[in-house]
């Protein structure tokens, strides 16, 4: 047979996936890891020195031990399940790999180390909700809201949990954007219980008309315990399971049931609010509604503006094969921080996130001490590795080497502190400011983890850095600051201001998307950007 081809009609698949165990369930160890289950269709089966991998180019990257029996043998129609923590001294179901819950390809292989008996691809996945087949070895995958690790896969009916229409906006025009920059209507809803709950199988009904939510994304669709989440009225159902097939354009009522039927929450849907005014209650989940001329999109509806300190985001690297090892001796993508005041600043309480759609994803921890403050002109290194289990600066989520935001937001989750864009990068080259703090950024050759990008310097005519302006995403009313000479228009081609190279500019605007046009750009550099104001 041919090397890496997938073999056909075979006995042996890989059966469910949980890629984020976040709470779910834990090993021998009390540690809860992601796991792949293994189902064994045909007759007993050793799987002794046959391969797992989440690596095409390393098939035989993990080889099941032949030590133990007892551990490596399926029964007919059994199941056996793997933990990948990358731990395998805890013993033979232990793999030396972990499962990336922003998406990979996993592998079962034959004992030759290049055939391929089963594989699956899986995307961006929410904690504690696995991937598997429909049933046991059938050809189709979903997701379950309750695992069945080495079990029968069967989709178990959640109860209907207790949830609040909590606010929403018929009138969107600059307050917050879809994931293609689109404003749309939305309605809020708050998760008030201590457990996560994914609105899949739930339905929204308004004046008569209805939407049943697919299960089929449940990053888009599951609320956090204690947390919000928007979902879009604009019919673009294609958009995504967060999209749905329903525009309210009239007076009415608007209803969510629960995969029961069982009638969950209620509200009036006033279609002729004011341009970008919400209706919300007055307090989560509180039974009085008022009107806020400033809406609350995904926080709560009682939100205090914790204005940040001036903390930086400094250099970051997405595909750190040999630069910078953490304490593990790993080489994991990483962040940089900087300080450039001359007071330490406790970041504590802190959000970072790689998602517009989720501002809250990773939080500093508040009982580390001094372990979360950056001395005066000082560095702070965190590891977006997907592994909390090595300390309080290892994130819950890695960075995309082919490009994506990032923003770190104050404690109020709200408020950014500094964001950007950071682009498609090759491996072992950094991201980074051209000096610490600097408008303008680089990409690094040699990058400068926990130390100074360079000595301050002013960008030449012959620089061939990209001109940037900075925090984007901002917020309306904030103050950015410049690298380069240019203007700024909206999105009819209408000048709004112009500015001079390294100045700062008050953004007494409109939300919305602007259009940045720079007046000196090297060969490689885009001619419009876009400027986001929230």
């Amino acid at each position: 047979m041919a090397s890496n081809e997938k073999v056909s009609c075979q006995n042996l698949l890989i059966n469910e996936v949980l890629a984020s165990n976040s709470s779910y369930d834990y090993d021998d160890f009390f540690q809860f890891e992601d796991w792949i289950e293994i189902y064994n269709s045909g007759s007993i089966v050793n799987l002794a020195e046959y391969y797992l991998s989440d690596d095409p180019d390393t098939l035989n990257k993990w080889m099941f031990p032949s030590s133990n029996p007892g551990l490596t043998t399926i029964l007919p129609g059994g199941h056996l399940r793997i933990w990948c923590d990358n731990d395998p001294q805890q013993g033979e179901d232990h793999a030396n790999f972990k499962i990336s819950s922003e998406g990979e390809t996993l592998f079962l292989v034959a004992q030759d180390g290049t055939t391929i008996l089963d594989s699956i691809t899986i995307g961006l996945q929410q904690n504690d909700i696995s991937y598997g087949r429909t049933c046991d070895g059938c050809p189709d995958w979903q997701y379950f809201n309750t695992p069945t690790p080495e079990a029968p896969n069967a989709d178990l009916l959640a109860p209907t949990a207790t949830l609040f229409i909590n606010e929403y906006q018929a009138n969107n025009s600059t307050t917050v954007f879809d994931e293609s920059f689109t404003y749309s209507a939305w309605i809020e809803i708050f998760n008030p219980n201590d457990f996560q709950v994914n609105l899949a199988q739930y339905t929204i009904t308004w004046n008569g008309l209805s939407h049943i939510i697919e299960n089929t994304a449940p990053y888009l669709t599951t609320i956090d315990a204690n947390g919000f989440q928007i979902f879009w009225l604009d019919g673009s159902t294609e958009m995504g399971a967060n999209h749905f097939g329903i525009t309210p354009n009239a007076d009415g009522s608007i209803q969510l049931f629960g995969p029961d039927e069982e009638l969950v929450d209620e509200a009036s849907w006033i279609s002729s609010l004011e341009e970008d005014q919400s209706h919300g209650r007055v307090s989560d989940g509180s039974p009085t509604w008022v009107n806020f001329e400033i809406p609350t999109p995904r926080v709560t509806n009682a939100l205090q503006i914790i204005p940040p300190a001036n903390v930086i985001i400094n250099e970051v690297q997405t595909d750190n094969f040999i630069t910078f090892a953490d304490d593990f001796n790993e080489f994991d993508d990483w962040i940089e921080l900087f300080n450039p005041t001359n007071q330490p600043i406790d970041l504590a309480g802190y959000y970072l996130s790689d998602r517009l759609d989720l501002p809250q994803k990773w939080q500093f921890p508040t009982g580390v001490g001094d372990s979360t403050v950056i001395n005066p002109g000082g560095y702070m290194m965190l590891f977006a590795d997907e592994n909390g289990s090595q300390g309080w600066n290892h994130l819950n989520f890695k960075l995309s080497a082919l490009g994506e935001p990032l923003a770190l937001r104050s404690p109020d989750g709200f408020t950014v502190a500094d964001s950007l864009f950071i682009p498609g990068l090759s491996p072992d080259r950094s991201w980074g400011r051209t000096y610490d703090a600097a408008p303008t950024w680089i990409n690094f050759f040699i990058p400068t983890p926990n130390a100074s990008n360079g000595p301050v310097s002013i960008p030449s005519e012959t620089n061939e850095s990209i001109p940037v302006i900075y925090p984007n995403p901002a917020l309306r009313g904030s103050i950015v600051n410049v690298s380069d000479a240019g203007k700024l228009l909206d999105v009819n081609g209408k000048e709004i201001m112009q500015w001079q190279a390294h100045e700062s500019i008050s953004l007494d605007i409109s939300s919305g998307i602007y259009l940045v046009v720079w007046e000196r750009l090297p060969a490689a550099a885009p001619t419009i950007q876009r400027l986001i104001i929230q």
